[in-house]
């Protein structure tokens, strides 16, 4: 065998790695709880789907204050708060 075999396989097996790696890194990232589909990306407010009512579809809302949520697209706010 040559050296540009053994080369060309160390440069495959560093590859590798780096890809597992880098997805194991975004893979902790996302910390969600997969019951509720609710997905917190920081400490500020949290990321849930809610039907908007003027882009109608379902759409991104991020949390404001408690219940009270803000779509993505349009910026139109959702007040689930009770009365």
């Amino acid at each position: 065998m040559s050296w540009i075999s053994y080369i060309t396989g160390g440069m495959t097996v560093i590859l590798a790695y780096t890809f597992y790696a880098v997805g194991m890194e975004d893979g902790e990232e996302e910390q969600g709880d997969e019951e509720n589909n609710v997905v917190v990306n920081d400490f500020s407010g949290r990321y849930v789907t809610l039907s908007c009512q003027t882009c109608r579809k379902l759409k991104r809302h991020k949390e404001l204050e408690p219940n009270l949520f803000q779509c993505m697209k349009c910026k139109r706010h959702v007040d689930i708060r009770v009365s």
